[in-house]
């Protein structure tokens, strides 16, 4: 598999770290985990195209991590001299159906016309693929956000999206290779619906996770030596992600 962060920011623009996207790519298939604005031109930039998009991944519906849908959904049928065909399957949380009913109520011209889209929602399930599984979880983020975690070729990728600290989460994150994880804040703000430096910490050295790549963070994130931050829970590999990030896993 192979790793690309698209977005390593949050909502608030910062040289190099843009709104949430996180590429994974399973031989040829490219798997996309949020959407934030902005997501489809550095897909671009990863060597990806949109047209080869089938797989899409939501973990909420904060605007920060699904406003390139709306543009995903309008450029499949408006490229010229190209016509979809291919399907697009868009798996997401709980709501994510009346979320794309409630887009064409205000865009009504980005519903397909030329291809399927099939919409799947998701909780606290495993799912079985042709060449990989996803398996998810609750995140606590909000009541019904996911995070994933992508086996394949014999390798492990979890994606947290914005997440708290809990034990759903360490299960996720069991033995994986790499656990890219919302790092929002450093150790000691106070958030009840993010990950602060030392959580990330915990919950890596408990799920015996091998690599955390660090993302989505804020400002006063950036401000700190977050990677010593988690490194006083946790002694694995520690990466801090910006845009365009690479990994081979």
């Amino acid at each position: 598999m192979e790793l690309v962060i698209l977005g390593a920011g949050t909502a608030i623009p910062t040289p190099y770290r843009s709104a949430a996207g996180v590429l994974v790519r399973v031989g040829e298939i490219p798997l996309l985990f949020d959407m934030g604005p902005g997501t489809l031109a550095r897909l671009a930039l990863a060597g990806v195209s949109y047209r080869d998009l089938e797989y899409v991944f939501l973990t909420h519906l904060h605007p920060d991590h699904t406003l390139d849908l709306v543009t995903f959904l309008q450029v499949n049928d408006s490229t010229p001299e190209w016509t979809r065909t291919q399907s697009v399957h868009l798996t997401g949380c709980y709501g994510t159906k009346e979320f794309y009913t409630r887009l064409l109520e205000v865009y009504p011209g980005i519903a397909p016309r030329s291809y399927p889209l099939d919409i799947r929602e998701l909780a606290q399930e495993r799912i079985m693929f042709d060449h990989w599984t996803i398996e998810t979880v609750l995140t606590g983020h909000t009541n019904t956000s996911i995070g994933y975690r992508v086996e394949a070729e014999n390798k492990v990728v979890v994606y947290s999206g914005d997440a708290v600290a809990k034990p759903e989460l360490e299960h996720l994150a069991r033995d994986a290779d790499v656990f890219v994880c919302e790092c929002a804040f450093p150790r000691g703000y106070p958030t009840d619906d993010h990950m602060t430096a030392d959580a990330v910490g915990r919950i890596a050295c408990t799920a015996k996770v091998k690599h955390v790549v660090l993302t989505h963070l804020y400002p006063p994130t950036l401000a700190m030596d977050i990677a010593t931050q988690v490194r006083t829970e946790y002694v694995g590999e520690i990466s801090i992600a910006i845009d365009g990030l690479r990994r081979i896993v």
